[in-house]
């Protein structure tokens, strides 16, 4: 959970209503989307997870070998102090916030060459709902007292989620839409894909790069991409439009589940879609012919 941040997206509605949901954006959006994410976003009734634990299917894997050149920090790892994280309680199936905390320090010096000597790290417990099946520790970084960086771990396999990188640039530059980068986004694509490559996003060579949308966060302008693997992983990768700093990267483990969301959401605005054009065709009698009225929310 992200606060005290400015941020916007450029983006399709079904996308918009996605991110909505899940949480990954603070956006607005119109017709009849907004009712068919509200109900969505009603929906998160806890659920319980019934994968393999990571306690299970640690020996022997990735996650015990070390990034190259890392080194153990000592950081101090505290809790975020909202409520909501206040409410939840990890299940004797989650690791522990100390091992999911060192999970996200080395992914954080593997994606950006943090090391987290001397800095905070605090944790929140979520548990799995109806969008997202799989619990999760959420974790704000503090870099000398700034909250700068967060990561998502599952709470159950170790599996990462998500790595963030939020700034304020110390000079004003325009976070508007650019009309003329959406037509011609390549150069960033190609930025996407080599970044995607180097730190072996979606665990194998790229197949496709597609670009996604325009935003900003704080007053930084950004640009998205959605990554796919030729092992069919998915992942979504932001760059500062500013300086093309990678900002942040959603790896399959949990995107695969916002584009769930998304096919969700389109199919519930196409199913309202029709019923509205349904109720607006009046019956034709006499010489009178039927006409159609269609309604938008644009």
């Amino acid at each position: 959970m992200k606060t005290n941040r400015s941020e916007s997206k450029h983006v399709k509605k079904p996308v918009l209503a996605a991110a909505m949901i899940i949480g990954a954006s603070t956006m607005m959006f119109q017709g009849f989307t907004q009712v068919a994410a509200s109900a969505e976003f009603n929906k998160t009734n806890t659920i319980p997870t019934s994968y393999v634990s990571y306690m299970d299917q640690s020996s022997g894997t990735a996650k015990n070998s070390l990034p190259e050149g890392y080194k153990e920090a000592n950081y101090t790892i505290r809790n975020i102090d909202l409520e909501y994280y206040r409410n939840q309680t990890p299940t004797s199936k989650d690791m522990a916030k100390k091992d999911a905390a060192e999970i996200g320090a080395q992914a954080l010096w593997s994606v950006y060459s943090l090391s987290l000597e001397g800095q905070v790290v605090e944790m929140g417990y979520q548990p799995a709902t109806d969008d997202i099946p799989r619990s999760r520790w959420y974790a704000d970084v503090l870099v000398d007292g700034e909250r700068s960086y967060s990561f998502e771990v599952d709470s159950v396999t170790g599996d990462l989620f998500a790595v963030t990188y939020s700034r304020t640039l110390d000079k004003n530059v325009s976070v508007a839409y650019d009309a003329e980068l959406a037509k011609n986004p390549q150069e960033y694509a190609a930025l996407a894909k080599e970044t995607a490559e180097k730190l072996n996003v979606v665990h194998g060579a790229v197949a496709s790069v597609e670009y996604n949308c325009q935003g900003y966060r704080n007053n930084d302008p950004d640009i998205t991409f959605n990554i796919k693997g030729e092992n069919g992983e998915v992942a979504s990768m932001t760059f500062s439009r500013y300086d093309k700093a990678l900002l942040a990267v959603s790896y399959n483990a949990g995107y695969q589940y916002t584009l769930k969301t998304i096919e969700r959401i389109e199919q519930k605005v196409k199913n309202m879609d029709a019923s509205q054009m349904q109720k607006s065709v009046p019956s034709a009698s006499g010489n009178q012919a039927p006409f159609l009225t269609i309604t938008s929310g644009n």
